[in-house]
């Protein structure tokens, strides 16, 4: 049982180090587009801001293009 005990914390280590990067749409994101849209947030009401900018981050996170080619593509 040593094995997989070991194999156990191993695991939940890992989970608890990497596991926002799962469930997190920011992780993974550049720095400069969370803070340009944490400075668009004052334009929201306050009470929708967290939940919009959840909903704006987790679009850039989904359509996001990844080492765009041609600089059109970026538009």
């Amino acid at each position: 049982m040593g094995i997989l005990s070991d194999l156990d914390k191993k695991l939940t280590d890992n989970m608890y180090e990497h596991g926002s990067e799962l469930t997190d749409a920011v992780a993974d994101l550049p720095r400069p587009v969370v803070e340009t849209v944490d400075q668009l947030m004052v334009f929201i009401q306050p009470e929708a801001r967290e939940t919009v900018r959840k909903q704006v981050l987790g679009l850039v996170h989904e359509y996001r293009i990844e080492n765009p080619t041609d600089p059109t593509e970026q538009d």
